[in-house]
This record gives structure tokens, C-alpha cells and sequence, in this order.
């Protein structure tokens, strides 16, 4: 046995976020899948806030931010955006 419990939420990739991704240094990118991975079992656990005056949330990796769209009914994190602090927010 493991030790590890089943997932809670569900992770969606959007093709925008996979775009954005691949451009990256393959060291930023590998930082940024590795804080991925610990998505499903809790979110809330990462630098991850709600933005005032929007549906989305942030997700804080280094200087770069990941938009994701949560829905805490049916357990799904929509992650798609990737951008640098500067300009996500535009």
C-alpha cells in the first residue's frame, strides 16, 4: 500500500495553456508541471487565490501565473492561461 489517496479534483488542460508551456525553458517548464501535479489532491494547499472581479483563480509558480476556472461541485480545475505576472492579468 502506498499510502497515497485517490484524487479529489479533476485537472483539465486548455490548448492555450499547452502552447503557452512548450515556449518555456524546459526548466520552468518541469517546475511548472511538477506544482501541476499536486493540483488534484488539494489546491488549496498552493499559492493559489481567487481574482476580485473575475471567475478565475491564479496559480503562482515563480514569475509565472496559471489562470485556472475551479468548479467545487464537480471537483474540475480548468487550467488555461500561462503568462508572466505582468501580463496574465490583461
Amino acid at each position: 500500500m502506498t499510502g497515497r489517496t485517490k484524487a479529489v479534483w479533476r485537472v483539465e488542460i486548455h490548448d492555450r495553456f499547452e502552447k503557452k508551456l512548450a515556449r518555456l525553458a524546459r526548466p520552468e517548464r518541469e517546475h511548472i508541471l511538477k506544482t501541476l501535479e499536486k493540483l488534484p489532491d488539494d489546491p488549496f494547499v498552493l499559492d493559489l487565490k481567487s481574482l476580485r472581479g473575475r471567475t478565475d483563480w491564479r496559480l503562482r509558480v515563480g514569475a509565472w501565473r496559471i489562470l485556472v476556472r475551479m468548479d467545487a461541485d464537480a471537483k474540475v480545475i480548468v487550467v488555461h492561461d500561462l503568462g508572466p505576472r505582468g501580463d496574465i492579468y490583461k
